[in-house]
């Protein structure tokens, strides 16, 4: 596995990659699989929840998400895990049915390290994709964190930017202190 370099909104020439719509995956195989070890790999690095492949510099319509394991607060005020982290592949993406309704999010991204903004999200969605075997998959009405990391990394398939999304630009902040950024992760 290797740990790839995350390409960032705020150079040019990476920029122009991330704005470009994706082509669906063709590759298979060993040659996915390895492709998929190392953007996980290149993503928990980064402590990333998602990282699609444009960011990694190739425009295909490939991204990996992992939820962080639940946890519950102990009478002494830690938390521990419950259950186990719960990962996704997702090929050739595309998200079939919305909410109406709308929730703001605290949102960051691995291109823009640092930075957080209120940003609009369906309060769920539906995605239709394959997996990395190739077998036809549907997670109907994924909602919360799942929910918001689909829409964005799908975003990002579709040459679109969080900023972008973004109804008031005043709202984004550099987020200079870890546990800041950590509670604003939570919150999303």
């Amino acid at each position: 596995m290797s740990t790839l370099r995350v390409l960032k909104i705020d150079n040019p020439e990476d920029k122009k990659i991330l704005k470009t719509k994706c082509r669906p995956v063709t590759m298979a195989g060993r040659e996915l699989r390895r492709l998929i070890a190392d953007m996980f790999e290149t993503m928990n690095k980064a402590e990333g929840v998602g990282l699609a492949a444009p960011q990694i510099g190739l425009p295909i319509a490939l991204t990996v998400i992992e939820i962080p394991p639940p946890t519950e607060k102990q009478d002494d005020g830690t938390e521990i895990e419950v259950g186990p982290s719960t990962r996704y592949v997702l090929v050739n993406p595309k998200i079939v049915q919305a909410s109406n309704d709308e929730v703001m999010r605290q949102e960051g991204c691995l291109s823009l390290p640092g930075w957080y903004g209120e940003v609009p999200r369906r309060s769920w969605v539906t995605v239709e994709y394959t997996d990395e075997n190739g077998k036809q998959r549907r997670l109907r009405k994924a909602d919360g964190l799942l929910g918001w990391a689909i829409q964005h990394e799908v975003d990002h398939l579709n040459g679109v930017l969080f900023t972008e999304r973004m109804r008031d630009p005043s709202t984004l902040k550099k987020i200079d202190d870890e546990q800041a950024a950590e509670e604003l992760a939570k919150k999303a």
